[in-house]
């Protein structure tokens, strides 16, 4: 019987940014729970825009931090580990 393998469009892409959260994790020593971005940094780890960024807040789709008298957001890696697991798609 022969294996057929179905590819997904982006899915190389997530798997691409989980490896490379993975070994930042263990470079910098902390645990995923304490590793925090900011904005900015959630923009350019997505490689998305500030719409996108702004969009993933309002719609719940990511969880964040809102410091109210900054404004400043900030967001736990554990939770763009979560929003990434979402949009997941396994091999059939």
């Amino acid at each position: 019987m022969e294996k057929f393998e179905l590819k997904l469009k982006g899915l190389e892409s997530v798997e691409q940014k989980l490896d490379y959260l993975i070994e930042a994790v263990k470079k910098t020593g902390r645990s995923v729970e304490h590793e925090i971005l900011d904005n900015k940094g959630l923009m350019e780890y997505l490689k998305i825009s500030a719409t996108k960024a702004q969009k993933l807040r309002n719609e719940g789709k990511l969880s964040f931090s809102k410091d109210s008298r900054t404004g400043k957001i900030w967001f736990r890696l554990s939770d763009v580990l979560v929003y990434l697991d979402s949009c997941y798609y396994k091999r059939f």
